[in-house]
């Protein structure tokens, strides 16, 4: 049996011993009714008689919901429930005062309600034994007459005149309880088999899920490689900007900025499209690239084309998460560079026109451009990055997520170290031989 079909059925246990708790309860003013009809001269029942009756029906009760509310046991609830409705039912009936025979069938009905062909049986068979065993106290109790003839009955020829008729009662009202219960049943084991099966597509779908954006990914990530053997720095560029993305958006959200929008999925959607930021860059010629000097008018004007080159490779991209990813990498790609008081390229729009995704991107792409070492220059401290994005807070950037960098300091400042320890040795390499490289070609354009 599944889990959750065992969920389900103590579930069920539990708010049908409720609804018996509920009728205990209401026949606590069962004595009192009683007593209401003595006062209005309806009947005659002894007092010591409601009294006891009133004594066993608050004890019932309470036993009741000791069990399931203190004790919690609530299998065992169910047994005890039935159990104790039928001495109530008997001890109503035994001594005469209070005619009740047929309720007596009402036990097997509560029985199926549970679900369960043994404690069905089970119910019946209580159900009988209290209706006999009330009948044949009934009957040394009060003398019992033929309402047509006036006989008067002995107590043994009562009890055998009338226990078949209440035997048939109750043989029946069994049978029709166990259909029920039956019917319960099948439905029940219909209903969670086909809640298995759909569970068992959903596991299969989850997990060919799993293999595709798993795959999805390392295509991604083989793309940015692709990327980093174009570029000495774009390789690790787009590797930190993935994480620095990663910080500034969790922290913008743990600031309460735009926490509708980043939600885990999200930012995790921001983390890997940040890897492709930057591909427009295999469109740059590798001489202007990686360059050591800084650029001519003429080489930052071809630098500027990066950014719509690549939204156009990404236009090949096949759909990743229906296509979603797609439009947030597209968007990184094409507005990195734009600047929150519009000053930026490629297209010099303003604050809240240019993409969330963007405006974060254009933080972790600058925060790592200052903190990395270029061809061009020494990489800045941690210090002098966060008093650049403070100065350029409502300038370059969106003055939340200024914030939300400086706010990151110590995580970024961890992260920034532990990049340079991992990667300067074959950042210098690199450089030697880039060095190398332009100083043949400078020595070959002279000669």
């Amino acid at each position: 049996m599944s889990e959750s079909k065992n969920e389900f059925l103590l579930k069920n246990v539990i708010q049908v011993n409720s609804f018996i708790h509920k009728i205990l309860f209401w026949f606590l003013f069962v004595p009192l009714a009683l007593f209401g009809g003595i006062i209005g001269k309806l009947w005659s029942i002894p007092l010591d008689y409601l009294l006891f009756l009133q004594t066993i029906a608050i004890l019932t009760y309470a036993v009741n919901i000791f069990s399931s509310k203190v004790l919690k046991l609530h299998n065992f609830g169910k047994y005890l429930a039935i159990i104790s409705s039928c001495m109530l039912i008997g001890i109503v009936s035994a001594n005469g005062y209070v005619g009740i025979y047929i309720s007596y069938g009402f036990f097997p009905f509560m029985a199926a309600l549970y679900y369960s062909k043994k404690f069905t049986r089970i119910a019946s068979i209580i159900s009988f034994i209290s209706i006999v065993l009330s009948m044949l106290y009934r009957t040394h109790q009060v003398l019992q007459c033929n309402p047509i003839t006036g006989q008067i009955y002995t107590p043994m020829e009562y009890f055998w005149t009338f226990t078949p008729g209440f035997t048939i009662e109750i043989i029946f009202t069994h049978l029709i309880a166990m259909a029920m219960t039956t019917r319960g049943e099948n439905n029940i084991k219909a209903l969670f088999s086909l809640i298995d099966e759909t569970n068992q597509m959903n596991l299969l779908l989850t997990d060919k899920n799993s293999v595709l954006e798993e795959t999805q990914s390392r295509i991604i990530q083989f793309i940015s490689k692709i990327l980093g053997s174009h570029d000495l720095f774009t390789g690790n560029h787009v590797n930190h900007t993935r994480t620095y993305v990663g910080i500034i958006a969790r922290k913008l959200k743990e600031n309460g900025h735009y926490s509708d929008v980043l939600t885990n999925e999200e930012i995790s959607t921001y983390e890997t499209a940040a890897l492709l930021h930057d591909i427009g860059k295999i469109h740059i010629p590798e001489g202007i690239l990686n360059k050591t000097g800084k650029f001519t008018p003429e080489e930052f004007q071809i630098m500027k084309i990066h950014p719509e080159e690549g939204k156009k490779l990404l236009q090949y991209l096949p759909p990743v998460s229906d296509g979603k990813f797609n439009c947030i990498a597209e968007d990184m790609c094409l507005y990195h560079h734009e600047k929150w008081d519009g000053s930026g390229y490629p297209f010099g729009i303003s604050g809240t026109k240019i993409p969330l995704c963007a405006r974060i991107m254009t933080a972790a792409d600058v925060l790592d451009a200052l903190l990395s070492r270029r061809l061009y220059k020494e990489p800045m401290t941690v210090d002098q990055a966060m008093h650049i994005f403070r100065d350029l807070s409502g300038i370059q950037f969106e003055p939340c997520i200024s914030k939300a960098v400086l706010d990151s300091r110590t995580e970024i400042a961890s992260f920034d170290s532990y990049f340079k320890r991992e990667e300067e040795q074959n950042n210098l390499s690199e450089l030697e031989w880039w060095k190398r490289y332009h100083d043949y070609m400078d020595n070959a354009s002279r000669q």
